[in-house]
């Protein structure tokens, strides 16, 4: 997938209420320790965001680390929960508060362990597909009719079988991916900002048919479409 280019940009003020934007949460676990673990894919996709939309992510809040300001596509929020991945909820209703936005505004970034390291998939809504940071907010909140783009992280084999025993899998995803993963991994984060960026400019519709049906990360060559 080309890599989008974008016109000049200009920021605003961080902290105040942004009317009518777009907010784009990366769901991880808070604190350099979690950093570069699987289920912190999210939370670095918006860091990506963060460079690639020139809206460094200063606002320090109780509950999230944020970012905001116009953009190309209107104006745009990016935020990282300060909380962990099972209170997720919390930093969500938050920066729903704050901004007085509706579940429809968001775009969640999520890690997915039922999704082959290296492909992304993007979504207009759903279910949270068992994922705590998902059902966190759907308990919170009361819905997920709202937009995400999911990383695959991969599903953890014990015994050449698919693992679904919960210590396995969180041992998987608070683990930093092997080496035979890393790049894999990095090139379906930034993919995944990519596809962000889609939805911000062309909407989810179009995102999902140019980002689902794309090869796995390390697949693809360049000037490949």
């Amino acid at each position: 997938m080309p890599r989008l280019r974008l016109p000049g940009r200009r920021r605003s003020g961080g902290g105040r209420p942004l009317y009518n934007a777009r907010i784009v949460v990366g769901l991880g676990n808070p604190g350099p320790r979690y950093a570069t673990h699987r289920h912190n894919a999210g939370a670095r996709v918006v860091g990506l965001l963060s460079d690639r939309l020139d809206l460094p992510l200063t606002q320090e809040a109780k509950l999230f680390v944020g970012g905001q300001g116009a953009t190309p596509f209107g104006p745009v929020v990016l935020a990282q929960p300060r909380v962990f991945m099972n209170e997720s909820g919390r930093a969500v209703q938050s920066l729903l508060t704050q901004h007085r936005a509706q579940p429809p505004q968001l775009i969640l970034v999520v890690d997915e362990l039922d999704i082959e390291v290296g492909r992304i998939r993007v979504r207009g809504e759903g279910g949270d597909g068992g994922q705590k940071g998902m059902r966190s907010i759907r308990e919170t909140i009361g819905r997920l009719d709202f937009a995400r783009v999911r990383i695959g992280v991969g599903r953890p084999y014990v015994n050449d079988e698919p693992s679904y025993h919960p210590d396995v899998v969180a041992d998987h995803l608070l683990a930093s991916p092997i080496p035979e993963e890393r790049a894999a991994l990095r090139a379906a984060e930034a993919q995944a900002a990519e596809a962000v960026i889609a939805i911000l400019r062309d909407g989810v519709e179009a995102a999902m048919n140019a980002f689902n049906g794309t090869p796995p990360a390390e697949e693809r060559r360049p000037g490949a479409s």
